[in-house]
């Protein structure tokens, strides 16, 4: 009997105890709630970038967050224009003692002479020879295209709008006109672009989304317009800054063509805002 006490005593605890615990447990219940909610999120991002206004290239200066309700640039500055081909900074003006490009034409007994001796421009430096005359010999200014450009890449789709002023005649205007390009891929001065990208419009060519296909003149852009709408991103696959923009060029043309001696002296300048963002 002894034994048999000693057996059954301590199952009977154990019971009792287990009893205990399940009547505890399910008459005191505690409950409390973690609440977590990761959240991630890009916002759209259009870079701009080419020269500062000090003329340094190349430079980003402008980074825009789209958060949905508006554009907002994270750099102040703004973003001038490169010469096309080129990580040069396009001038805002003729220095002094420079001009557009000359050309000697129909000279008797010799070629055509010019001042495209190094650069795009008439400066002290061009050098002449003495030429013979003929009845038409003539002394033309060679067309009259600036070819700037700039670069944009993006995680989503853009647009560009263009507005023109000028401080002098606004008739000047009339005679020029403008045209835009895009440029999905290439090398400026070494730095290569585009390696990454894509067209930022399905349309998948240099003037796909571009608002007008031949030149519009600056006049008509006073008051502001369209003149890009993409509907896709520039960046294309994973890249560098570089390798997944494209490049914007813009070409302005002297609309009357030649200019004779006729013309006289003049100076003429237009001032371009483009204004890139996120729709």
């Amino acid at each position: 009997m002894t034994g048999g006490t000693t057996t059954l005593a301590p199952y009977s605890m154990r019971k009792s105890l287990l009893a205990l615990v399940v009547y505890l447990g399910s008459s005191l219940a505690v409950y409390a709630d973690t609440l977590d909610r990761p959240h991630f999120q890009v916002d759209g991002i259009a870079i701009v970038w080419s020269a500062d206004g000090d003329g340094s290239t190349p430079i980003v200066s402008d980074f825009l967050i789209d958060d949905g309700a508006t554009n907002t640039d994270l750099i102040a500055a703004d973003a001038h224009t490169v010469i096309t081909g080129t990580l040069t900074a396009a001038e805002s003006s003729f220095s002094d003692g420079a001009g557009a490009a000359l050309r000697i034409q129909r000279i008797r007994g010799g070629p055509n002479q010019d001042t495209l001796q190094g650069d795009t421009l008439t400066t002290a430096d061009d050098v002449l020879t003495p030429f013979e005359l003929r009845g038409n010999t003539d002394v033309r200014t060679l067309n009259s295209n600036i070819l700037n450009s700039f670069y944009v890449a993006t995680n989503v789709p853009f647009n560009i709008d263009v507005i023109a002023s000028t401080s002098g005649d606004l008739a000047d205007l009339d005679l020029i006109r403008l045209r835009m390009r895009v440029a999905e891929t290439g090398s400026d001065d070494g730095l290569s672009f585009g390696t990454a990208a894509q067209f930022p419009h399905s349309g998948a060519s240099d003037r796909a989304g571009v608002q007008w296909g031949s030149y519009r003149r600056l006049s008509r852009l006073t008051a502001g317009r369209d003149i890009f709408r993409g509907n896709r991103r520039t960046a294309d696959a994973p890249g560098s800054i570089a390798d997944q923009s494209v490049r914007f060029d813009l070409d302005y043309r002297w609309n009357t063509g030649n200019i004779d001696l006729s013309e006289g002296v003049f100076d003429v300048a237009a001032d371009m805002v483009y204004t890139v963002y996120i729709p």
